[in-house]
């Protein structure tokens, strides 16, 4: 369908908006739409969602839109937002009944939304059911557990990067107390792991120590590649692949936040801003927009080439 020329400042309206895709019917209105008002806006809506009584330490939208919200902190407590309800009323969050014995660090959806992992410093990783809110298992580590990810085409399975130095592939259809598939042990933690998104037997880690890895799940104990060129041993705190699983974006302590695509060691850009600095405390990153335009981090957002800038502000 070919579009109407002129509709940029209608566009950036919820009323030109309504009309044009009245008028048009073009499916794609819908993202030019978001596109041009994140673009033209100089504040964006925000609003504190109260519910915990520490530190929030991690926060997940569901897939495929984002219509809930879980988070976890130093409360030991999952926290589970409905977004659309938590935006327009008071409506309190639901308190999923498994509780952790000390901090969350990290959560993570099943692709369908109907579970939610949680882990944190309890050396343990609790399965939730969203529906019911009861614990449906528990997997025990020997340390920390400082990221999660789920497979984007097998809800069964997880992966798990520890504080002992291991990234684990586990499958809650196996008992729990059973020996999961270890794909790294390295002597320094991993903070980070995340499947990617189109290739699935490809994962992306972050080492406290050696820094940015690719592996290869039929390759346990090798990784593909160490990004970085010549200076891979570095500190790395969170990766993330886009969603087309061609790049990744990682932090790293010290340094600016980088780009990678994933078949090169060399960084495609390094995000350097006088007001980011990267040096004590644990922060994570991810790509935002509709086409991944956006990489977004604490402090702020960063811009791909060809967008323009927006204050983007994170609020943690």
């Amino acid at each position: 369908m070919k579009r109407k020329a002129g509709l940029g400042g209608s566009m950036r309206s919820v009323v030109g908006f309504l009309s044009q895709r009245g008028l048009h019917g073009d499916p794609l209105l819908t993202q030019d739409f978001q596109r041009r008002r994140l673009r033209g806006c100089r504040n964006l809506y925000k609003k504190d969602l109260l519910g915990h009584f520490g530190c929030v330490n991690a926060i997940e939208f569901s897939n495929n839109g984002g219509q809930w919200l879980v988070s976890g902190g130093d409360d030991r407590r999952v926290l589970l937002w409905h977004m659309e309800q938590a935006i327009h009323s008071r409506v309190k969050p639901i308190q999923l009944k498994g509780e952790h014995h000390s901090n969350i660090f990290c959560l993570a959806f099943n692709s369908g939304n109907t579970k939610v992992f949680s882990g944190g410093n309890d050396e343990q990783v609790i399965l939730h059911d969203v529906e019911s809110s009861e614990t449906l298992d528990v997997f025990a580590h020997e340390d920390a557990v400082y990221g999660l990810s789920v497979s984007p085409v097998n809800d069964n399975i997880f992966a798990s990067s520890s504080d002992d130095g291991r990234v684990l592939i586990w499958d809650i259809r196996e008992s729990p107390h059973g020996e999961p598939f270890c794909l790294a042990n390295y002597p320094s933690a991993f903070h980070s792991v995340m499947f990617n998104p189109v290739e699935p037997r490809l994962l992306a880690t972050a080492n406290s120590k050696e820094g940015v890895g690719l592996w290869d799940i039929r390759k346990p104990q090798s990784s593909l590649l160490r990004y970085g060129g010549n200076l891979s041993l570095q500190s790395a705190m969170s990766v993330r692949f886009n969603s087309n699983g061609t790049q990744l974006l990682a932090l790293r302590r010290r340094l600016p936040p980088v780009l990678y695509d994933i078949h090169s060691r060399l960084p495609v850009f390094q995000f350097d801003n006088q007001g980011y600095f990267n040096s004590c405390t644990m922060k994570s990153c991810c790509f935002a927009g509709d086409r991944d335009q956006f990489l977004a981090s604490l402090f702020g957002s960063l811009r791909l080439e060809g967008e323009s800038d927006v204050d983007l502000k994170v609020v943690v």
